[in-house]
């Protein structure tokens, strides 16, 4: 099992498991629409992905969107993705990925990284906290949602 960080060639394969994750999460499949999404993403430069590998198989990824911090003038990263195909889930595949991405945040001098999860989700929880990854208490998140 390896972690590699995502090339051009691999967004045909990585967009079966994004639309795998965006299914997990109640949307409908579309393949189209996860390898356009991916595709834009990394012709713009605007996400750095990692992928899980076992045998040839994609088993996993992590995306990491750049964010600033005006206060700390610096940079962070927000870990917005981290799937791990079900049967492959429980072989420490998800460590991997977390593992790699702070690698990079912490060769490219970032701050931080920065995530949210579900209240409910307490296997991620408690591998985050595991992680080092501190619960914040002291602010709340507000969105204002425009779709």
């Amino acid at each position: 099992m390896i972690v590699k960080r995502a090339e051009f060639q691999d967004l045909e394969k990585l967009a079966i498991l994004f639309d795998e994750y965006r299914q997990f999460y109640g949307s409908s499949s579309n393949l189209t629409l996860s390898y356009q999404f991916l595709k834009q993403r990394f012709e713009n430069q605007q996400s750095v992905i990692f992928i899980h590998v076992k045998d040839d198989v994609f088993t996993g990824f992590i995306l990491l969107y750049l964010g600033f911090s005006t206060v700390a003038c610096s940079t962070y990263y927000i870990l917005d993705d981290v799937y791990v195909s079900p049967k492959f889930r429980r072989q420490g595949s998800a460590k991997q990925l977390i593992d790699t991405a702070i690698l990079f945040a912490t060769h490219k001098n970032a701050l931080r990284i920065s995530l949210e999860t579900q209240r409910t989700n307490y296997q991620s929880q408690h591998l985050y906290e595991k992680m080092g990854f501190i619960k914040d208490e002291q602010y709340y998140t507000y969105h204002c949602f425009l779709k």
